[in-house]
């Protein structure tokens, strides 16, 4: 078990025992405040897929009773693209939206530009407004089997 402490035990020379207790100060500082290195990974919905947008609308019409959104990568590696995939009078309504990296959270394009603090509630936006006939597409019972 590692112990942040320099032993009292040590027979080193005082300057020593100082240059170990500097270190061992300028140590604890580097723990107690994150580096501008480490930003947070955002964590990716179970939705999420590494696809096209040409493969996400061929994996929602595959899989038509476990969801119709997904999130992928955005055209040309930028951002993230949501896929949507509705029957409407017998027919298959797809749209794809784009989402926007702003700060700490995401923008939607949509007719009115909408915020959001993480990817889920990019996935919960569109839930919400669809009044529930937009789900994320599932895999896992498909997985299973």
């Amino acid at each position: 078990l590692l112990q942040m402490e320099v032993p009292s035990d040590l027979a080193l020379l005082p300057g020593h025992i100082f240059q170990l207790l500097e270190a061992l100060h300028k140590e604890q500082e580097r723990r107690a405040t994150p580096g501008p290195m480490e930003t947070p990974v955002p964590t990716m919905p179970s939705c999420f897929f590494n696809v096209s947008r040409g493969e996400a609308e061929q994996l929602l019409e595959r899989n038509a009773g476990s969801g119709n959104m997904v999130l992928r990568p955005g055209g040309h590696g930028h951002g993230i693209s949501v896929t949507t995939r509705q029957t409407l009078n017998s027919m298959a309504l797809v749209r794809h939206y784009k989402v926007v990296s702003v700060g700490q959270g995401y923008l939607i394009s949509v007719d009115t530009p909408y915020y959001c603090s993480s990817l889920a509630e990019v996935v919960q936006y569109f839930v919400e407004k669809s009044k529930g006939s937009l789900q994320p597409l599932s895999l896992e019972y498909c997985r299973k089997l």
